[in-house]
């Protein structure tokens, strides 16, 4: 194919970059393809070409047309899509427009079966004319969705109408869909041809590995060919309008050939690409990935070769996969991000560069680069830590040591009951070596918080006692064991009590230190007897300082065993209240009242509190005199 090939010179210049990239091949070839209408497939369908009828060919000439039919049943007549992708002279075939409008939108899909890198697509006719109005698209999800790759159109009015106004603007980016006009033409009317560049005039054409954009443009799992409307002659547009069966017969899609060219995406890490599975299935291609990548598509650092985080290969920024610095002592190791940013891991260069942590470290060894011993094992001076018996047991006393040992010496490490460096007596807060049991002390309490080495016994500071040291002496109380403090006039004794800290106070006195009086008494320290009444003054009696009495509300008096004016005194057993009066302000002379509570009306008042009217009066709280006894009244006086 003459112009694939061109295609391909065009497109090698991406492959100059000096970086592996596999080489160039027809990836529709053999591939599984599906369209949404097939001339056919529901039986046999008549269709007749737009070219003349030729006497030198056994051909159907209906009213001077070449003629023929479809059918999806008869191997000589049928032209399923799979033509379209093996490579012979066979063609697909679209249903013509006889059997409906609706066929002039058909979708023809192929599936990739995996991710590859599209640098053109190339399309030839059979026996029809190129497609008037189309949209070739891409998917990289396996055809769950689709995004176009070039629109086409005969002409740039329709380019507008359906595909935006946009789709008129030059190429500017790397990603820049635009409406081509030049394949949409009527002639020629079969065998026509469709070259689609995916990387020609893109800014970033001759710099391909330099720019991400231009690197997923080009990528896809599928692609698809949205046919939106077929190519008329000018004459037939009436013709196919009124749906002429004589003229839409001669209107449908025929593409011959499908050509992808496209590449495995090995990611910058390899040349070539073969078969995952040459004896069963050969159209699913993995890359032969170099770097010490692996993978389908040399995306991962193989085992091992985890030292730096994989990344793509680019011109600029070329990457090898580094092997783990493991010291031979394991092969399997893996990519921790947190270790690469604190600098943890020792790469193979002698740097603490990347984040590469060994896994099932061997030869009794340990740690990020297995290079550390485990517990119980030391590295001898001189040994390096390359060699397969750099850690050697410790040679240590259970009973003494903790089994580990210092590195290079080999002197055990003492347990912490025992000093080192000979774990030959005990360690601070311990006694009674070889045993070296732990001291009992309480550390607050003892006086340089440890008992004695021989006996165990706790030195007590002034302030502690007990075996331990862990109660307070007398005089003091917790959780610090503070002085008591007790005052000496208020309290029998200087010695408190040792959890909350109270003194026995003697009587009259009160407080936690005794050094106030006790409720019903003032004049702190003669502390003297308040002489108040009991029921009249409130808890506290009187005053601390000046022995006043405090009265409650309503009493009065010295000793406030009197009610003030407005109140009267109730009596209930051996309990007193001076009650409120509570004389009406309208009806009363005063707010005083007698000794049992009764008040003082006016002449037209009446009652206990005089809150309702006198009899011969009514309307309270008016109190007017009735009108009938007035009357009565003055008939006596007039008899008189």
């Amino acid at each position: 194919m003459p112009r694939p090939i061109a295609l391909l010179l065009l497109c090698a210049l991406v492959a100059r970059a000096e970086i592996l990239t596999p080489p160039y091949v027809n990836l529709a070839l053999g591939k599984k393809i599906t369209a949404t209408a097939t001339c056919g497939d529901e039986g046999p369908e008549l269709y007749c070409k737009l070219v003349g009828a030729n006497a030198d060919h056994d051909e159907h000439v209906i009213q001077g047309q070449v003629c023929d039919f479809c059918d999806a049943n008869n191997d000589a007549k049928k032209h399923p899509p799979e033509y379209a992708v093996d490579g012979m002279e066979t063609w697909w075939q679209s249903p013509p427009l006889s059997r409906g409008m609706k066929y002039n939108e058909v979708n023809l899909t192929i599936d990739l079966g995996q991710e590859f890198h599209v640098a053109y697509v190339f399309l030839k006719m059979g026996n029809s004319p190129r497609p008037g109005l189309w949209a070739l698209e891409k998917s990289t999800d396996y055809g769950k969705t689709f995004k176009p790759w070039q629109y086409f159109s005969e002409s740039t009015q329709d380019c507008e109408r359906y595909f935006g106004k946009e789709s008129l603007q030059p190429i500017t980016k790397d990603d820049s869909v635009i409406c081509s006009t030049e394949y949409s033409k009527i002639v020629p009317l079969e065998g026509g041809e469709i070259p689609v560049s995916l990387l020609n005039y893109r800014p970033s054409a001759n710099k391909y590995f330099s720019s991400l954009v231009l690197q997923e443009w080009t990528r896809a799992t599928n692609v698809r060919l949205r046919l939106l409307r077929t190519k008329n002659l000018g004459g037939h547009l009436m013709s196919v309008a009124r749906l002429d069966p004589t003229v839409t017969r001669r209107y449908f899609y025929s593409i011959k050939d499908i050509s992808i060219g496209g590449r495995c995406m090995c990611n910058g890490h390899a040349d070539n690409c073969y078969p995952a599975d040459p004896e069963s299935d050969t159209s699913i291609l993995v890359c032969r990935c170099q770097h010490n990548t692996c993978g389908p598509q040399c995306a991962q650092c193989c085992p091992g070769f985890e030292q730096k985080k994989w990344r793509i290969s680019q011109y600029w920024d070329r990457f090898d996969c580094e092997p783990c610095n493991c010291h031979n002592h394991t092969t399997e190791c893996e990519y921790d991000p947190s270790v690469d940013e604190q600098h943890l891991s020792l790469d193979i260069n002698g740097r603490y560069e990347g984040g590469g942590v060994c896994k099932n470290c061997q030869h009794n060894t340990e740690g990020i680069n297995c290079n550390k011993c485990r517990p119980t094992f030391y590295r001898p001076y001189g040994k390096k830590w390359n060699e397969i018996d750099v850690c050697h047991p410790c040679d240590c006393d259970p009973h003494f040591s903790t089994g580990n040992c210092e590195e290079e010496t080999g002197r055990c490490e003492c347990r912490v009951e025992f000093n080192p460096p000979n774990c030959d007596s005990c360690a601070y807060g311990y006694f009674d070596y070889p045993n070296c049991k732990p001291c009992t002390c309480n550390l607050n309490g003892t006086e340089g918080a440890q008992c004695t080495p021989d006996d165990g016994i706790c030195p007590c500071k002034f302030n502690y006692a007990g075996d331990s040291c862990n109660t307070c002496a007398d005089g003091y109380y917790s959780p610090k064991c503070k002085n008591c403090e007790c005052n000496a006039v208020g309290s029998v004794s200087q010695v408190c009590d040792k959890i909350s800290g109270n003194c026995t106070c003697k009587s009259k006195y009160a407080g936690r230190t005794c050094n106030q009086c006790e409720a019903g008494y003032y004049d702190y320290p003669s502390c003297k007897h308040c002489n108040c009444d009991v029921s009249g003054t409130q808890a506290a009696i009187c005053d601390d300082v000046t022995g006043q009495c405090i009265c409650k509300t309503g009493f009065g008096g010295a000793r406030c065993d009197q009610c003030l004016s407005g109140f009267y005194m109730e009596v209930r057993g051996r309990d007193r209240q001076c009650v409120p009066c509570d004389c009406s302000s309208t009806g009363s002379t005063s707010t005083s009242c007698s000794v049992d509570g009764k008040c003082n009306c006016l002449a037209n008042f009446g009652g206990k509190q005089c809150n309702q009217c006198s009899p011969g009066y009514y309307k309270y709280p008016e109190c007017l005199r009735e009108y009938l006894t007035l009357l009565c009244v003055t008939n006596s006086f007039n008899n008189i």
